[in-house]
Parts: C-alpha cells; structure tokens; sequence
C-alpha cells in the first residue's frame, strides 16, 4: 500500500482528547454522570476485547472514488479555471482532514466517464484531453492535471484506472509514459509538460478496467461502436482481440496480461488490481468460475489484488431482495453480503495466498436506484456507510473507494449526468462557500479515525438481534450491534467503533477489558432518527457517556447512532 505521511491534525470533536490513564477503579467520560458504587452488571450485549493480542492489518479503508460529475482544477488552470470553485476546493480541504487512524494517505480513484464506456460508448482516452493547444469545450472530462490536483489537494494516494473497454494495451502505456515518463521527446511526455506538470506523478497503482465482467460494460460484448472486440468499431478496435470480448473471463484476463506487460515495460514498479465482481458475487458466471478464468491473471505477481463494487441496495436485488424504502435494510443490509465476500476471499486464497480484496466504489446505492432511493438526505445513508465499512474491517478487505461526486448545481436536475446520484456528493454547499459535511462523510470520518494498524479481537458473548429478510425463503438473524476494534501494533492504544442497528430503543453495552486497559474517551453520532435530514439540519458528533467499572466499560447506544471509544494501557 502507498504511505503518504502521517494522520493530520484536526480541531474540535473530531481528535477526543485523552483522559489521564487510571487505575482500574470506576471513572467517568465526558458527559456521564455517576452511578454512585453500584458494580457495572452485564448489559444487554456484552463483548470481551483482547488488545494484548494484535489480529490482521486494518486496510484503508478511508477513500474516493471520483464519480461522474466531478470536475476539479489546479489554481490558474488554462482550461477550465470555472472548475476551481471556493466551495470544491473547501470540499477537498475536508477530504484532506478526513485521516485514518492508522496514518496512511486516503485512496482516492479516477475511473473516467466511465473509464472503458458504457452501453457500446465510447471511454476515456487520456490524450484528447492533454493533446497540446487543444481548446476549453462544454462536456469535457479532467485532463490528467486536473484530476491530479483533486488528489493532491485532498492529500491522497492515487489510483488509476485503465480503459479496457474501448482502449487497447498500446494505449494503456502511453498513458503511464504520460504519468511517468522523463523523456521530453516522447509525444506522451511532452504533453504533460505542455501543461506545467514538469516532475512525473510516479503513479504505480492502476486498475484493468472498471466492471469488465458486466454486460452494461462496453468491452462486454462485440458489438458496441467502440467495443475493442468488435472488427467493426468506430476507431479501430483491438484487432488482435476481435471476437473475444471481456463476457468471458479468461478472454478479459489473457487481454489483461497484454495490458501488465505494456505497462510493466514503461513503470517496472506497476502493480494491479483486477475487476472481479459486484458485491452480488454474480459476475462471470459466479465468483468461484469468475476466479477460476482469472486464474493465469492473477498468478501474475505484479496483480496485487481483485476489485469489488458494492451498491447495497442495487446489488442486494441480484440476492433477491426488494425493497428500497426498507430503512433497516439500510442499515443492516451489509450483512447479506458477508458470505459472497467470504467466498471471493476463499476463491482469491485458492489462486494464490495474499491476494487483495478491495473495494474502489461503494455506497448505499447506485444508479440502479434512481427514482426509488428516497432517503439521499437522510442520517440512514451515514450509517448505512458505515455498516458497509464496519463489515470490510471485520472481513479484512484491504481497500475501499467509496463513490463522490463534487458536484453542486445539477445533483437535484432531472437532466444531471445519467451516473450521477444527489447521495454521491458527501457535502452540500454551506455559507460563504463553506462544504458543508453529508452524512455519508460524517459517519466515513467517524469510522476512519478509530482505525489502528491492527485489529483486535472482539468477541460477543451476549447480543440482541433480529431477524432480516431479503428473498422469498431467505432470512438471516442480524446482530443490532455491528462492532469492530483496532489496536496499534505496540498495544498501547486501542479503539472501539459499533453501529447501532435498532431503530427503537437504546440498549446497554459493556466490553471487558484486559488487565491495565482503560477506556479514555468515547464519541457519538445519535441523530434523532435514521430518517432525520442531514441536509437541512446536519447532526455534530458529540461526547458520549461510559462509565468503567474495574475491567468493564459501559455504554448506552441511543437508537440508530454509531458511537466510538478509545481506549489505553496502563503506563509501563
């Protein structure tokens, strides 16, 4: 993984200072009020939490995905100077400050227009938009400078997608030459000094394409008009590859080994990840023959890992499962994806040991939700978010993106980009051109500042649950608390981060603690209902009350709220 500096600091609620560490007697947070000496009894979930024993690295899970409508640019920009508004630029500042725990730099991903096309279309061609002495028109996408500032703006690691759809392998190259390259005679090169951007980006991360295996995909099928496979494309094709579409997996990825090996002979330092499925685990024919076709790829040792795309409501309809205004569903819903995820794990493993799992788009819903989404402004999208999130730290995912789009003046147009969702956008417009944070960004900081290096291992022994049904004969208990923790390699620091599912009542919830271990600070995010509008009426995180008797913590989670905790070891 890129490493881009340590966390930064941010004022107010967002970094809880820390108490002193006590002994293990009772001691208070912020806001709790005592409950004189009566012991913590058990409440109604109950966990014990070791952070003596450090668990698996905790992925960055902190990221962006550039979505459609985006547009961004540097100070000064010869093209499109309109781009670079007060209000984007303040909402790239907030995704600066929006820092995993751990310290590593947030992914941020661009994927194009899409990236390889889609429905036949045509994709993104990175030259036209840095061709020399080309001219400002009305529709045009980021130059790489331009999407470059975003990132660099926004203090993030990039990743770069490759037009697989309608592009070829030749292509794919040039465009890392363009990245990368020195030599000021390369055409390629040239152009991104052209531009002002004298010193190479050193860009190593890149994706095969974006969603290869769906049929909306252009590189899917033959016949789109600039589907590389099809002999009779509009701007040439892939000859070599005519007929063979990415429908079939092992077509996509002997195409995919053209692509690593162009790219690999201008950056040997280039590593990949491959798309693999949506979060439904549909793609190819299923995730065990979808591996299976990748398999000659994903030996490859310079493929680091395999992509999912996770739109909870969009993608729980392929599980059978219909009902966008099911609020709980919102919430909950992550969990009828655990077990795809747990196979592509066991797929990936039996390929090859150590392969990643990410996740570059993801969100609550996608486009297949136009229309039906309601509830774009409400506090369900921020924990929908962040039970999607919780769900990837307990299953080690290494990576996810999840979808934005900075984009003010058209999200609520009928006519707005055809991709492009009113939910994707983690702000609204503030006063005096302030980015004013959505709810999707406020659970997503929340989240990303408790994740340490490692996680740690919590383990229920006591939980309230529910029953969810999604399908005709499919129903599944749900845990009302979604929970993770973390711990820093040393095992000096630890964190608690849980989701509150039920939509009614609060409940009690007491951890035990290892020997020396104190909780030191607990926050919360409690809007007054999951249904509340964030928009008009945004929710603060706020201390949260805990009381800790001995080795056990206590806490009351309000309904539908994500609380988090920090915790210490004693001084050696």
């Amino acid at each position: 993984m890129q490493v881009r500096g340590a966390a930064s600091l941010v004022p107010g609620l967002w970094l809880l200072a820390c108490n002193s560490i006590a002994p293990p007697v009772t001691t208070f947070g912020v806001l709790s009020t005592s409950t004189g000496d009566a012991p913590v009894m058990t409440g109604d979930v109950h966990a014990n939490l070791d952070f003596t024993r450090p668990g698996e690295p905790v992925g960055d899970l902190v990221g962006w995905n550039l979505g459609p409508g985006t547009r961004y640019a540097p100070e000064n920009d010869p093209l499109h100077p309109e781009w670079r508004t007060p209000v984007k630029v303040a909402a790239a500042q907030a995704l600066a400050e929006a820092r995993p725990g751990h310290g590593r730099a947030p992914w941020m991903r661009f994927a194009g227009l899409p990236i390889d096309g889609a429905r036949g279309g045509d994709g993104y061609h990175f030259y036209k938009w840095v061709e020399p002495g080309r001219a400002a028109a009305p529709g045009d996408a980021m130059a790489t400078f331009e999407y470059f500032a975003l990132m660099q703006d926004a203090d993030a690691a990039p990743i770069v997608t490759l037009n697989f759809g309608s592009g070829t392998a030749a292509e794919a190259a040039a465009y890392v030459a363009h990245l990368n390259g020195a030599d000021a005679d390369d055409i390629n090169v040239a152009a991104r000094l052209h531009w002002g951007q004298d010193q190479p980006y050193r860009q190593t991360l890149f994706e095969l394409g974006s969603e290869s295996y769906g049929p909306w995909n252009t590189g899917h099928s033959a016949d789109g008009d600039y589907a590389y496979a099809n002999p009779e494309a509009k701007h040439g094709g892939d000859p070599a590859w005519a007929g063979k579409p990415s429908a079939a997996a092992a077509d996509y990825a002997a195409r995919a080994l053209e692509y690593v090996a162009a790219v690999k002979a201008v950056e040997p330092e280039a590593r990949f990840w491959v798309p693999l499925a949506q979060a439904s685990m549909d793609g190819w024919g299923g995730v065990e023959a979808a591996v299976e076709g990748l398999a000659p790829l994903l030996r490859d040792p310079s493929v680091a890992g395999a992509v999912v795309h996770h739109y909870l409501l969009d993608d729980a309809r392929t599980l059978g499962w219909s009902g966008p205004g099911d609020l709980f569903f919102t919430l909950a819903g992550a969990e009828a994806f655990r077990p795809g995820f747990a196979r592509a794990r066991a797929a990936l493993d039996g390929v090859r040991p150590g392969l990643e799992l990410v996740v570059t788009e993801y969100h609550v819903a996608g486009t297949a939700s136009r229309g039906e989404f309601t509830r774009g402004q409400q506090a369900a999208v921020g924990l929908g978010v962040a039970g999607m999130l919780l769900l990837y730290a307990q299953l080690g995912v290494e990576a996810a993106c999840q979808q934005a789009a900075l984009e003010f003046e058209s999200l609520e147009r009928p006519d707005r980009d055809p991709l492009l969702e009113p939910w994707y956008n983690p702000f609204r417009a503030g006063p005096e051109a302030t980015a004013a944070p959505m709810a999707s960004y406020v659970a997503t900081r929340l989240v990303g500042e408790h994740l340490l290096e490692r996680a740690a291992p919590l383990e229920f022994t006591k939980q309230v649950e529910r029953d969810m049904s999604f399908g005709p004969d499919e129903t599944i208990k749900v845990p009302l608390v979604h929970a993770a923790a973390f711990v820093d390699p040393a095992s000096e620091t630890g964190s608690l981060v849980a989701l509150h599912r039920d939509l009614q009542q609060s409940h009690t919830f007491t951890v035990d603690l290892p020997p020396g271990w104190t909780a030191t600070a607990a926050s919360q995010w409690a809007p007054p209902s999951a249904e509340h509008n964030t928009m008009y009426q945004p929710v603060a995180v706020e201390p949260a009350p805990f009381v800790q008797d001995g080795e056990r913590v206590q806490l009351t989670l309000p309904p539908h709220s994500l609380v988090a905790v920090r915790f210490a070891a004693a001084a050696q």
